[in-house]
C-alpha cells in the first residue's frame, strides 16, 4: 500500500476558496499544516460583481466552526441575524396560515450549541479568507488558479504525492488533493468520471428587500407552499428581508429586461400579502434568477490522495440551508482525521496512510451528508404534490370545490406526519454532529445573547400550538385595506431608481387614492418605499374602541354601495388581545372568505382575511392586514397622521367608494 510521510512538511492543496475549502483550510493551519489554495475566481470574496445574498449558517456549523476557531467563529456570528431565536415553519402560500411550525431554538441551547444566524456570503468568505490569510500569509490564497486535473507519483524510495495540474499549465505538488471546488468540480470529474449535474425542475428568482414584516420579532423564515411553487422568506437583519420564489419549469428560461417582477406577480400574485409585499418591496434590477441543480450522493469521495468536500461531494438543493453547513461539517471533520493521523505516526515512528485516513474521513461524513441531501428536496417534492384543498387540480369542478375551502385530504395527513417526525428531524440535523467534535476543540455551552429577545423561550410551547397566541405576540396594527390585485398593483407602483445622491425614488404611473377621490403622486425617499408597500394608502386601523363599516357617514369605513346598510358590521380589538368581525345588518350579509356571517355572532379574524359588504363578488371588498408598528410610526410621522386619523388617537371616517 502507498504511503505519503504527513509528519515532514505536510502539504496539502486545496482546490477551491468557497465556504468549504476555507474552514478546511483553517483548521489545517490551526494545525500547522503547510496549505495552498486554488481559487479560479475571487471577485466573491473581495465582494466585487452581483450580490449574492446571505447564507444561513444553522447551529451544527456554527458549532464546528468554534471548534475550528473560536475568535473567528465569534467574528462570523456577530455579524449575523440570529432567526433560530424564533418560530419557523411552513405555511400555506394563498393564505398564509401555518402548516407546520420548526422550533430550532430548543434543539440548539439542549445540545449547548449556537443558535442558526444568517450572514452575507461575502462577509463570511470575508472573515474566513482573513483568518486564513492571517495564519497562512497573504499567499495561502492563490487567484486565477483553476484546477482541472490532478496526477498521483511515487518517488523510488515509495514517498507518494499528488501534483495540481492548472489550467494554465502549472503544476503543484503536495501530500493531499482536496477537491472543494464546487458542483461543477473538476476534480471530482477527475476523481470519478464525468456526470452532469442534474437539474430540480425548478428555477428560482431572489431578492433582498427593504421591509419589514409585522412579525419580525416573533417569526424568522418561512416556507410558503403551493403546487408547483414555493416561497422563501428570512429575516436577514438591518431592516431586510430576503427571499427566494421556486417556479416548476424547464431549465434555461430568461426574463423580459424590466419584467422580472412582473412575472414573479403572475406566478404568486393570489397568495398571501406576506409573499407579494416582499416581491412589490424589491427592486426590478434587484432580483435575480437562476435555475436550480444538485447532484445525487455518490458513494465515492475519495481516491488515492485525493478527496472531495462539500458541493463538489454532495451539491444539495437550497431549501433546507444545510450546503453550506456540510461543507464546514466536512471541513472540521478532515482536518480532525488529518491532525490525528499526523500525530499518531510520529509517535509510531511510522508515515502516515493517507489513503486510509482519507476513506475514514469519507465513511464518518457519508451517510449524514446524503441524508441531509435528501431532506433539502423535500420542499421541491412537497410543492410537486400539495394541494391546499379539496378540488385543486380537478378542472371546473375543482375550483368550485375550493370555494367550501376542505383541506385536501393530503395536506392533513401530511401536516400529522410531519408534526411527529419534524422534532426528532431537526434535532438530528441541527444536533447530530455534536459527537465528532473533540472536547479539546469545543464543550457543550449557550449563549445569553442568543435567548429570544421579544419573548420568553418557555413561550416556544404555546406558539408552537395556538397560531393565534403567535399573532397576539407580533407588535403591529391590524388594518382593513383595500382589496386589489397583486399583478396591477405591482405594475402600476413598479419602482424606478431616482438620483441616488438624491436618494430618491420615483413610483411611476402610481396613483394613490386618497378619501376625496383624488389621485396622490409624488416622489418620496426611496426608504418609504418598502413602508408605503407594507402599509397601503387608503387604510384603516382597526383599534380596541372598534369601526364601523356602513353607508352612514357617521361609521369609520362609508361604502356608498346600495347593498350595504346604514350600520352594517362592526370590527373591533377585544380584551383576549383577537381581533373580530360582527354582522349588524339584517337585510343584506357580510362576507368573510366567502362565507356568509349570521347576524349579532362575533368571528375572530386573521390576517389575510378577505371581508365583503353587501353583495358578494362586487368589484369592492377589503382585506385584513398587518402592520409592524415601527413601519406604522415612519409612516404616520412622515405623512402627518394620515394613516391614525390625525394624530390624536382618533381614525377620521373614510370612505372608499365601488368603482
Amino acid at each position: 500500500m502507498a504511503e505519503a510521510s504527513l509528519n515532514r512538511g505536510p502539504k496539502v492543496l486545496i482546490a477551491g476558496a468557497g465556504i468549504g475549502g476555507l474552514v478546511l483550510a483553517l483548521a489545517l493551519l490551526k494545525k500547522g499544516f503547510d496549505i495552498q489554495i486554488f481559487e479560479r475566481d475571487l471577485t466573491a470574496i473581495r465582494g466585487e460583481g452581483k450580490y449574492r445574498g446571505p447564507i444561513q449558517v444553522q447551529s451544527n456549523a456554527l458549532a464546528a466552526l468554534e471548534a475550528i476557531d473560536r475568535e473567528t467563529a465569534e467574528k462570523i456570528m456577530g455579524a449575523g441575524c440570529i432567526t433560530g431565536d424564533r418560530v419557523n415553519g411552513l405555511c400555506d402560500g394563498v393564505t398564509g396560515k401555518w402548516y407546520v411550525k420548526f422550533d430550532t431554538y430548543h434543539p440548539a441551547v439542549d445540545n449547548g450549541l449556537p443558535v442558526t444566524r444568517v450572514i452575507s456570503r461575502h462577509t463570511l468568505q470575508e472573515y474566513l479568507a482573513e483568518a486564513v490569510r492571517k495564519l497562512g500569509g497573504q499567499d495561502v490564497i492563490l487567484n486565477d488558479c483553476h484546477v482541472i486535473d490532478f496526477e498521483e507519483k511515487t518517488s523510488a524510495d515509495g514517498k507518494k504525492t499528488v501534483w495540481a495540474i492548472l489550467e494554465d499549465g502549472r503544476r503543484f505538488e503536495g501530500s493531499v488533493l482536496i477537491g472543494a471546488d464546487g458542483i461543477r468540480s473538476k476534480v471530482r470529474k477527475q476523481l470519478i468520471g464525468d456526470s452532469a449535474a442534474n437539474y430540480s425542475q425548478y428555477t428560482c428568482y431572489t431578492g433582498i428587500s427593504d421591509f419589514t414584516p409585522p412579525d419580525i420579532d416573533t417569526v424568522g423564515y418561512r416556507v410558503f407552499l403551493g403546487n408547483g411553487k414555493y416561497f422563501v422568506s428570512s429575516d436577514v437583519g438591518a431592516g431586510k428581508m430576503q427571499w427566494y420564489g421556486f417556479h416548476k419549469e424547464a431549465a434555461g428560461g430568461t426574463d423580459v429586461p424590466g419584467r422580472k417582477k412582473e412575472r414573479l406577480l403572475r406566478i404568486f400574485g393570489d397568495w398571501t400579502d406576506m409573499v407579494t409585499d416582499l416581491i412589490k418591496a424589491t427592486p426590478e434590477e434587484d432580483v435575480l434568477r437562476r435555475d436550480i441543480y444538485d447532484r445525487p450522493p455518490v458513494f465515492q469521495w475519495t481516491k488515492g490522495l485525493v478527496a472531495l468536500l462539500g458541493d463538489s461531494a454532495h451539491a444539495m438543493q437550497p431549501n433546507l440551508g444545510q450546503g453550506g453547513c456540510m461543507a464546514i461539517e466536512d471541513g472540521y471533520q478532515l482536518a480532525v482525521d488529518l491532525s490525528e493521523a499526523v500525530a499518531a505516526s510520529k509517535k509510531a515512528g511510522k508515515p502516515v496512510d493517507v489513503e486510509q485516513v482519507l476513506k475514514g474521513y469519507q465513511g464518518k461524513r457519508l451517510m449524514r451528508a446524503s441524508t441531509i441531501h435528501g431532506l433539502a428536496g423535500m420542499a421541491a417534492i412537497m410543492a410537486s404534490t400539495y394541494k391546499a384543498y379539496l378540488g385543486e387540480g380537478l378542472g371546473p369542478l375543482g375550483n368550485w370545490l375550493q370555494r367550501f375551502k376542505i383541506p385536501h385530504p393530503g395536506r392533513v395527513g401530511g401536516y400529522f406526519a410531519m408534526n411527529a417526525t419534524m422534532p426528532t428531524v431537526l434535532g438530528w440535523v441541527l444536533g447530530g454532529n455534536k459527537a465528532a467534535f473533540r472536547s479539546v476543540d469545543r464543550l457543550p455551552f449557550c449563549r445569553l445573547s442568543d435567548q429570544p429577545k421579544a419573548f420568553k423561550d418557555t413561550d416556544f410551547p404555546k406558539f408552537m400550538r395556538d397560531d393565534f397566541a403567535l399573532l397576539r405576540a407580533a407588535r403591529a396594527h391590524w388594518l382593513l385595506v383595500p382589496h386589489e390585485k397583486a399583478v396591477n398593483a405591482t405594475i402600476s407602483q413598479s419602482y424606478s431608481s431616482g438620483d441616488e445622491d438624491e436618494g430618491t425614488a420615483t413610483e411611476s404611473a402610481s396613483c394613490l387614492t386618497q378619501g376625496d377621490g383624488t389621485c396622490s403622486t409624488r416622489e418620496e425617499p426611496v426608504h418609504m418605499y418598502g413602508l408605503r408597500v407594507a402599509l397601503p394608502e387608503n387604510s384603516v386601523e382597526i383599534r380596541a374602541e372598534g369601526i364601523t363599516v356602513g353607508r352612514d357617514a357617521s361609521c369609520g369605513v362609508v361604502l356608498n354601495e346600495p347593498s350595504v346598510c346604514a350600520e352594517h358590521a362592526r370590527l373591533e380589538k377585544r380584551d383576549d388581545g383577537d381581533f373580530y368581525v360582527t354582522h349588524l345588518a339584517s337585510t343584506s350579509k357580510t362576507w368573510l372568505n366567502g362565507r356568509s356571517l349570521q347576524s349579532g355572532q362575533a368571528t375572530r379574524l386573521a390576517p389575510g382575511d378577505e371581508l365583503e359588504f353587501g353583495s358578494q363578488g362586487s368589484q369592492h371588498s377589503m382585506r385584513v392586514k398587518m402592520v409592524h408598528e415601527s413601519v406604522w410610526d415612519q409612516l404616520v410621522g412622515y405623512d402627518g397622521g394620515r394613516f391614525g386619523g390625525n394624530g390624536s388617537g382618533q381614525s377620521a371616517p373614510r370612505e372608499m367608494a365601488t368603482a
